[in-house]
């Protein structure tokens, strides 16, 4: 899968990271030029490309009492079954950089494709993933990646 991600600090607004950092972490990422986060963060967020502009928006779900599948991916096989229909997903673009998975870092060209849902008002993005491919496998011990990352590198 892709447990973390990095991007370009000068590809998102400042208002959009107002609305879910405070002043020291935006600094940090300053310092880096990057944003990074990580789904196990306390409240995990993911970068979208909407009416081109990019935003940030709440990744997935760890709460059972919320109306929002338990999870921050969705495999594009339950999506091509139809098994996200109910959610009334939108396909989006998530304009990372890096992708972090069980301690390995890699590139995306292109970034990769998410669904955005919504709920009451609220609104939460799931990353799409597809079966590994043998050398993602090999590099990060995990069965699933995300869609577009046919060409990359490892650091």
């Amino acid at each position: 899968m892709c447990g973390g991600f990095g991007v370009k600090l000068s590809r998102i607004p400042r208002q959009e990271l107002n609305k879910f950092y405070d002043s020291s972490q935006i600094n940090q990422f300053t310092k880096k030029g990057e944003l990074t986060d990580f789904f196990w963060s306390q409240r995990p967020v993911l970068p979208v490309e909407i009416d081109d502009q990019t935003k940030l928006f709440d990744w997935g779900n760890r709460d059972e009492k919320e109306p929002f599948p338990k999870t921050g991916w969705a495999k594009k096989e339950s999506i091509d079954d139809g098994k996200w229909n109910w959610q009334h997903p939108q396909k989006v673009h998530i304009p990372i950089d890096r992708g972090y998975e069980k301690g390995v870092w890699f590139d995306f060209p292109a970034g990769t494709d998410g669904l955005l849902v919504e709920k009451n008002g609220e609104q939460r993005i799931y990353m799409i993933t597809e079966p590994a491919d043998k050398k993602y496998l090999e590099q990060t011990g995990h069965d699933r990646m995300p869609p577009g990352l046919k060409k990359y590198s490892y650091s």
